[in-house]
This record gives C-alpha cells, sequence and structure tokens, in this order.
C-alpha cells in the first residue's frame, strides 16, 4: 500500500487520509481496504465507464452504477478501482468535501470529468477552482494505444493524438484546466501501470484474464 501518495494533500492530513492498494495488496474488496486506512465504512460502485457522480452518503456495496461520488460525511472511505484507467481524488478543504472518479478512455469521451464538476457545484456549491486534484497511477501516453485513436476517440483534441497512441492523462488534466481547477492544484503520481506490471494490477499489460476476476489496484480516501 501506498499512503498519502500526493505530496499536495498531505498538508490536509488531519482532515483528510488517501492510499493507493497495488499488485503487493491484491485487497479484495472495499471494506478490506477501508479496514486498511483506518475508516469505519466503506462506498464502492459499479464502475460502468461512463460520466455518472452520486452523492454518497452512508456506505455502499457497488451497486449503484457510476464512476464518480462524492462525500461531506466522516469516516466513509470512497473507493475507486483501477487497472490502467485514470483514477482521481478531489478534495476542498473549507468544506471538507471529498470526491473520488475512475475515467477510462470512454468516460473520458463521455464527459466523467465536467460532469464530475457539475455535480459537485450544484451539490455543493463548490467551484474547480476551489479543488485540489490528486491523479493515481494510469497509462502514459506511450502504451495508451489503439488502432484507430481518432475514430476510436471522438471527440478529443487531435494535439492528444500521437500516431496509434493518445495522451489521456494530458486530456483529463486539459479538461479540468479548463472548467477552472489551476494547474498547481493539480498532482499526477509519475508511474504508468501498463510500464510498471510488477508492481500494479494492468489490463493491458498482461492482467486481462486477473482483472476481469476482480484483482484492481485501488485508489482510496476519507473524511476523518
Amino acid at each position: 500500500m501506498i499512503t498519502t501518495p500526493f505530496a499536495l494533500l498531505r498538508q490536509f492530513e488531519q482532515d483528510l487520509s488517501v492510499a493507493l492498494y497495488v499488485k503487493a495488496d491484491d485487497v479484495g474488496s472495499d471494506q478490506a481496504a477501508a479496514r486498511g486506512i483506518d475508516a469505519a465504512q466503506a462506498a464502492g460502485l459499479w464502475q460502468i465507464h461512463g460520466n455518472k457522480t452520486v452523492i454518497i452518503r452512508g456506505p455502499s456495496n457497488r451497486t449503484e452504477q457510476a464512476d464518480g461520488m462524492i462525500t461531506n460525511v466522516p469516516g466513509i472511505a470512497l473507493c475507486i478501482r483501477a487497472a490502467d484507467c485514470q483514477n482521481f481524488v478531489v478534495y476542498e478543504p473549507s468544506k471538507k468535501v471529498l470526491g473520488a472518479l475512475h475515467v477510462g478512455w470512454k468516460g473520458l469521451i463521455a464527459g466523467a470529468v465536467p460532469e464530475f464538476f457539475t455535480t459537485l457545484k450544484k451539490e455543493f456549491g463548490i467551484e474547480p477552482s476551489e479543488t485540489f486534484v490528486g491523479a493515481g497511477p494510469s497509462l502514459c501516453t506511450t502504451c495508451a494505444d489503439f488502432s484507430d485513436p481518432v475514430r476510436e476517440l471522438p471527440g478529443l483534441s487531435t494535439e492528444f493524438i500521437h500516431g496509434k497512441t493518445a495522451d489521456l492523462q494530458g486530456a483529463a488534466t486539459a479538461q479540468m484546466i479548463a472548467l477552472g481547477v489551476a494547474p498547481d492544484r493539480i498532482e499526477r503520481h509519475p508511474d504508468c501501470t501498463r510500464c510498471h506490471p510488477e508492481t500494479y494490477w494492468t489490463y493491458r499489460g498482461g492482467d486481462r484474464e486477473r482483472v476481469k476476476e476482480g484483482h484492481t489496484n485501488m485508489l482510496v480516501c476519507y473524511l476523518k
């Protein structure tokens, strides 16, 4: 387990806990992940590579179909699973509102990022500029390869397409900045999951069948 994976968020450690479970941990359930960081309860999603974000007011067991979740309730660990897809922690310190978001390439095209921040503003009155964002390990540009990215990623600016590969990380970051998140309030973990299969579960890097069985990395966070 990588504790406090984002230096940017360490200033909020008295109110916020963040951890990243990796291959060596092979954590089996959201509840086990929550216990591992001393959270009282857990909330997970049935992640569908879409753009829906939901509000979490109590524990849940991955029956809600969505890819983003937001809470202001202490003690509930928000658990996001990923094995190459982008995964984010979003925190607003003055109102103590916390969110977690899973963004695969399908979700990126579907607008998962702007929909998350739209929900954050609608439900809690929080502007993107008021947030801090940590992005967990995901595919780098070299490893995000497609047969025909222009066709497979409709709407993605060509500035993020390089031959047969796509800069999915750059595209998501650009969306956040365009929405108003300050660049110096975004921290991205430097690792690529596919480049480091010894450390991370990676669907594209050789773990496809194991990932289908439910083995994934988990980004977990909760309000203390």
